[in-house]
């Protein structure tokens, strides 16, 4: 059962790192690109901040967090 659980916890800690990254690229591309802004229909600076700001809080918490689990999976 240990090796199960280890298993798992190792998967979920890498896809939650993988998806943090993706955040944090995603938050540089907004502020970056503007057809992605026009995607996603940004209109003001505000929002563009705001999206940017989500973004990294989220990318960051879910990278903190996978490499927890990964830690702890070995």
């Amino acid at each position: 059962m240990t090796k199960i659980r280890r298993l798992i916890s190792r998967f979920i800690g890498g896809t939650q790192c993988v998806l943090g990254a993706l955040a944090s690229v995603f938050a540089f591309l907004v502020y970056i690109s503007l057809s992605t802004r026009e995607t996603i229909a940004i209109t003001s600076e505000a929002e563009v901040y705001l999206y940017m700001f989500l973004s990294l809080v989220f990318g960051v918490f879910s990278i903190l967090s996978g490499l927890f689990l990964l830690r702890e999976a070995k």
